[in-house]
């Protein structure tokens, strides 16, 4: 099982795709999946329902600042920089890929509320977020491990 695969599968376990992204790094990052999936629900949706930052997007950028930062460098301004452009180069490429980060815009659908949420379920919105998780953690996984 790829990481795309992985991320795919804790997505639909914790129903959520931040959680889904992060979880399929979970030994690398030091973290247990109960951690991951309590980070990741308040992302779900972009970010509270709301349709802003792609869950996937979101666990993803968690998982580089994660990698990305040790004790040795949290004061280092230099370091945090380097983490920036991390998560600058994967935001290209997940663009580059699927045109935004924006949850909205990937579903196509205001998501904001219970009632707009489960319209939305109902239409099927929901129906390409797998290929945005197994999109975000492919790309993480080539960025983190080349």
């Amino acid at each position: 099982m790829n990481r795309g695969e992985k991320a795919n599968s804790l997505m639909q376990e914790y129903g959520s795709c931040c959680s889904g992204v992060l979880g399929a790094f979970v030994t690398e990052l030091g973290l247990e999946m109960d951690t991951v999936a309590g980070l990741g629900r308040g992302m779900a949706g972009g970010i509270g329902g709301l349709g802003h930052i792609c869950g996937a997007v979101s666990g993803a950028i968690l998982a580089i600042g994660l990698k990305t930062t040790n004790k040795d460098n949290i004061h280092d301004m230099q370091a945090g920089f380097e983490t920036m452009e991390k998560v600058r180069e994967f935001v290209t490429r997940f663009e580059e890929q699927h045109s935004s980060i924006i949850c909205k815009d990937l579903i196509g659908c205001d998501i904001s509320s219970q009632e707009k949420s489960a319209v939305a379920m109902k239409n099927g919105a929901f129906a390409n977020c797998p290929k945005y998780v197994e999109s975000a953690a492919n790309i993480l996984d080539e960025m983190l491990n080349g």
